[in-house]
């Protein structure tokens, strides 16, 4: 197959491109640097602050995928969201969406990156999120939307609109891993209260999830992108204490969250999302790394 990869340069991008051309489909990547286009041999350049892309470059590919978003987590309480943060998403999905519209030869499927903070967080233990799930309120929510709206702003009737709400990436390279590892190390138990659940996904699923989508030719809309597995904060904190050897017994306040990160990160961190990957399980996608332990040890 033919494949078109947007943000390719990052943590999902990296692996995805490279297990695509392993098995070998054509992969190009879209970049916003002419000179990337050179380093690869194979590339398109894009603009998206202008809304330039030569429509031509994207006829007659199987698969378009955009992954592209700037970081949102900071632990600076000082940080506020930036205009970035909404441009990378919503102005990128708007320019590949009306570029679809007009193509002779448009893909089968149009992947693009969301996130779990579409949904509003559970307040109730037993209250699962799927993807039929309400949105919630806040910037995190809206955000989300938006991206998604972005996708399928213009009409693409021979193109299937895939939207991957991937919950906190877990690899070698993870930001996310790599903090609460530094955490652990400092005698950390648990975050919050503890209970809420943190939705979580290896890299080597996320990859092998849009392999998945693009090989069924019948998957659409929204899909819950996270591990089978529910985890509370304090459940990862100790699996993480564990397996670097060292017991925490320390309690982080949500008030200290709350002082010591910005908004969106104390959202992501005291939220409460018991998040299912319904579609995929319904269609019986085989989970590679399906617990915590397991994707722990082999990523730290």
């Amino acid at each position: 197959m033919r494949i078109a990869v947007a943000g390719s340069s990052g943590l999902i991008g990296t692996k995805l491109v490279q297990s695509l051309r392993s098995k070998g489909h054509t992969v190009v990547r879209i970049v916003r640097v002419k000179a990337d286009i050179g380093k690869d041999q194979v590339g398109i350049f894009w603009e998206p602050e202008t809304n330039y892309i030569n429509p031509d470059n994207l006829e007659n590919f199987d698969s378009i995928i955009n992954l592209c978003g700037e970081k949102i987590a900071s632990f600076n309480p000082f940080k506020a969201p930036s205009q970035s943060i909404r441009s990378s998403r919503i102005s990128t999905n708007l320019l590949i969406s009306r570029i679809i519209s007009k193509l002779n030869n448009p893909p089968r499927y149009f992947i693009a990156a969301s996130a779990y903070g579409y949904y509003k967080a559970s307040n109730i233990d037993n209250n699962l999120i799927t993807e039929d799930s309400a949105p919630g309120n806040g910037f995190l929510s809206q955000l989300a939307m938006e991206w998604e709206e972005a996708s399928r702003f213009y009409q693409t009737p021979y193109t299937k609109i895939i939207n991957l709400r991937l919950g906190n990436v877990l690899d070698k390279k993870s930001i996310f891993l790599k903090t609460l590892s530094k955490l652990s190390k400092l005698k950390i138990k648990s975050i919050g209260d503890g209970e809420q659940s943190w939705p979580w996904v290896s890299i080597d699923d996320v990859v092998g999830v849009v392999e998945f989508i693009i090989n069924s030719n019948y998957l659409e809309g929204p899909i819950n992108v996270v591990s089978p597995q529910l985890t509370s904060a304090e459940e990862f904190m100790q699996t993480i204490s564990r397996k670097i050897n060292t017991k925490g017994y320390i309690k982080l306040s949500s008030l200290i969250i709350k002082i010591t990160t910005n908004n969106l990160t104390e959202k992501i961190l005291l939220n409460n999302y018991p998040i299912t990957p319904t579609k995929l399980t319904i269609n019986n996608y085989n989970f590679k790394i399906p617990s915590l332990k397991e994707a722990v040890n082999e990523y730290l």
